[in-house]
């Protein structure tokens, strides 16, 4: 458990340039509710772009890609209160968010 209750796993640690407070990043990424192999897909993208730490994510993907590098994967487990608080967004109002984040590109 990190900063916000944010939990994390690594299923792949790689070998790229190491993610870095306010660059720009690219991942691709599933979102599920309730478990991270079978919960009901609630969003995906295969190369979705942001700063890391500027708020243009929810705080736990911020926090929860913090130390990745480039070509690795990892499972976030992101709690109400790191990521849409009490706002269902699919997944029931206050769920727990899992996403699964593979990190393409960080910029020079």
């Amino acid at each position: 458990v990190i900063e916000g209750g944010v939990k994390f796993l690594d299923l792949k640690v790689g070998n790229g340039p190491v993610v870095q407070h306010r660059k720009k990043l690219r991942v691709a990424y599933t979102l599920r509710a309730k478990n991270h192999t079978n919960g009901k897909i609630i969003d995906a993208s295969k190369n979705f772009g942001f700063r890391l730490g500027k708020g243009e994510v929810i705080e736990g993907y911020d926090i929860g890609l913090e130390g990745m590098r480039v070509g690795g994967i990892r499972r976030l487990i992101v709690p109400k209160q790191a990521g849409y608080h009490n706002d269902d967004i699919g997944a029931g109002r206050g769920a727990d968010l899992f996403f699964e984040i593979e990190l393409l590109y960080v910029a020079p």
